[in-house]
């Protein structure tokens, strides 16, 4: 009888054994994965204010009116008349 009691004993060990060896594996690949998607957000963190940098280099007003002028469509940009104003009352106003 304790022959059947050391071989069950040993085949529970070695089936506690395989069993710690596997969660510890896929612990590793889960803590890779994290590591990867943390790499991933960051790209995409960094891609999103590229972007976003370039959106607003874009968007600047005198980058409007070159990209207007420069299409020569005839449109009138946007704030043209106020530009055109306050260039008149500044050279009205000096001497």
């Amino acid at each position: 009888m304790t022959v059947v009691r050391g071989v069950a004993l040993s085949a529970a060990f070695a089936g506690i054994a395989l069993a710690v060896v596997h969660l510890r594996a896929e612990q590793t690949r889960c803590a890779a994965r994290m590591v990867a998607v943390d790499a991933d957000w960051v790209r995409l963190r960094r891609d999103f204010w590229g972007l976003q940098t370039r959106i607003a280099r874009l968007r600047a007003p005198e980058r409007i009116h070159d990209r207007v002028a420069a299409f020569q469509t005839g449109l009138v940009p946007p704030g043209f008349d106020q530009v055109s104003k306050r260039t008149e009352r500044l050279a009205s106003n000096k001497p």
